[in-house]
C-alpha cells in the first residue's frame, strides 16, 4: 500500500502559473489498492473478536428473516440485500472493507502528499486493526473525514449526503457532526498552553472522568446504546488491542503529541492552504479528551471521531520532518526513532494477538465442508 500509493503523492508544478497539482491521484494504483484491501480483509476467516458477531447476525437473518438485533438501517439493507441474492456472508466484509477505502482515499484527496504517511501510520497506530473490528464506525469516520473536507469547502448537499451514510451504518456518526464548531477557529493557538493542559489532564484524569461519566450516562441510552452499558465486559474485550502494551503505548504518544503541540504554529503556518488548523482542533481536544476517557469504552469509542486525527496530523507532521529545511538532521533522527517505535508497537501487538485480529486466515484457505457455519446452529 505505501508502494503503490507513491505515484498519486507525486505533485506536480505547473512552470508558468507555479501551481501545485497532484493529477495522477486518482491512477489505476489506487483503484487497485482498494479492490485488493477490499478482497484480502474483507476474506478474513475468524479473524478480530467482533466477527463472529457479524457472522451471527447475517446466519439469523438469513434463517430467521428477522435482525437478530436493533442495528444502523444503512448495514441491516446490506445484510437483506446480501442474504436476498443467496451471498456468502464473506461479501459483508468485502463491502465494509470497500466502503472503508474508498472513503479513506476520497477524504486524503486534498493532501496527496501525505498519503504514504498516512497509509503508515493507518497501521502501525493501530487504527487498521480497529477497522476489522468496530468496521461500521471506522466506516463512519472515514466517512466523516471526508465529509469535513465538503462542509469545509460548503459542498453543503454533498455533505449532507456523506452526513446520511454514515449515519446508516453507524449513530455516532452523529457526534462526528457535532463537532463542526470546532472547525470555525483556531483554539490552539499557543504552544505552552496546549502542552500545560495535556499535562494538567494526564495528572488530574481519574477525577475529570468520573464528573464526565455522571454527565453523559443518559446520552448514551438516548442514542440506543445501552446495550455496550449491559456488556461492558464484552466490549473492553474487543477494545484488547488498544489495552496491549497500553504502558508504552502512552509514552509513546504522551512524547508524540508534545512534540506536535511544540512544532504546532509551524505546522499551522506551512499547512494553513489546506486548512490544517481546522483538522488540529479535532486532534487537539481528542488527545486531551484521550487522557480522560481512554479507561472509559463508551466515552473512548465516542472520542474516536476526534482522536483519530491524530493519525491525520501526524502524517503532516513526519511529512515536516522529512523535509524541512531547518534542523534536519534533528527532525529527520526524531521522526526515524518514533517510526520504528511505532513499526515494533506495531509488530507487539500482532505478536499479542491485536484482539484476535492475528494470525490473520483467509476464509478460502479453511476447510469448508468441516469448519465454515452455514446456519446457527454449526456454531
Amino acid at each position: 500500500m505505501l508502494l503503490f500509493s507513491l505515484p498519486s503523492a507525486k505533485a506536480v508544478v505547473d512552470q508558468r502559473t507555479g501551481l501545485i497539482t497532484f493529477p495522477n491521484y486518482w491512477g489505476p494504483n489506487l483503484i487497485g489498492l482498494i479492490i485488493l484491501y477490499s478482497f484480502v480483509v474483507g476474506c478474513r476467516y475468524y479473524v478480530g473478536i467482533d466477527y463472529k458477531v457479524y457472522v451471527e447476525i447475517f446466519l439469523e437473518l438469513k434463517e430467521t428473516g428477522i435482525v437478530p438485533r436493533e442495528i444502523e438501517f444503512g448495514y441491516e439493507f446490506m445484510n437483506v440485500v446480501l442474504n436476498y441474492i443467496g451471498a456468502h456472508f464473506t461479501y459483508i466484509f468485502i463491502l465494509m472493507a470497500l466502503f472503508q477505502m474508498f472513503f479513506f482515499y476520497k477524504a486524503l484527496e486534498k493532501f496527496p502528499f501525505i498519503l504514504p504517511w498516512f497509509t503508515f501510520f493507518f497501521f502501525v497506530s493501530l487504527m487498521m486493526f480497529s477497522s476489522m473490528n468496530i468496521m461500521r464506525q471506522s466506516l463512519a469516520w472515514f466517512v466523516f473525514f471526508y465529509t469535513l473536507n465538503l462542509a469545509i469547502d460548503k459542498k453543503w448537499g454533498w455533505a449532507l449526503l456523506c452526513i446520511f451514510f454514515g449515519y446508516s451504518f453507524h449513530k455516532t456518526m452523529v457526534i462526528g457532526v457535532l463537532t463542526y464548531p470546532l472547525l470555525l477557529t483556531d483554539i490552539a493557538k499557543n504552544k505552552y498552553v496546549q502542552i500545560g493542559i495535556l499535562l494538567v489532564v494526564t495528572v488530574l484524569a481519574s477525577s475529570i472522568l468520573t464528573l464526565i461519566l455522571a454527565a453523559v450516562s443518559p446520552l448514551v441510552n438516548l442514542m440506543g446504546y445501552g446495550y455496550y452499558i449491559d456488556n461492558l465486559d464484552y466490549m473492553y474485550e474487543i477494545t484488547a488491542e488498544n489495552k496491549v502494551g497500553a504502558g508504552t503505548a502512552n509514552a509513546l504518544f504522551f512524547v508524540v503529541d508534545i512534540a506536535i503541540m511544540w512544532y504546532s504554529p509551524e505546522l499551522k503556518e506551512n499547512f494553513k492552504k489546506y486548512d490544517f488548523y481546522k483538522y488540529y482542533n479535532l486532534y487537539f481536544v481528542g488527545a486531551i479528551l484521550d487522557r480522560i476517557v481512554s479507561d472509559n469504552f463508551i466515552m473512548a469509542r465516542t472520542n474516536d471521531y476526534l482522536l483519530n486525527f491524530r493519525v491525520v496530523i501526524m502524517s503532516f507532521f513526519f511529512y515536516f520532518l522529512f523535509n524541512t529545511e531547518t534542523q534536519k538532521v534533528i527532525k529527520r533522527v526524531f521522526g526515524c526513532v518514533i517510526a520504528f517505535i511505532m513499526i515494533a508497537f506495531f509488530y507487539k501487538a500482532i505478536y499479542n494477538r491485536a484482539a484476535d485480529n492475528s494470525p490473520f486466515r483467509f476464509v478460502f484457505m479453511e476447510d469448508v465442508l468441516q469448519t465454515r457455519p452455514q446456519k446457527l446452529s454449526d456454531y
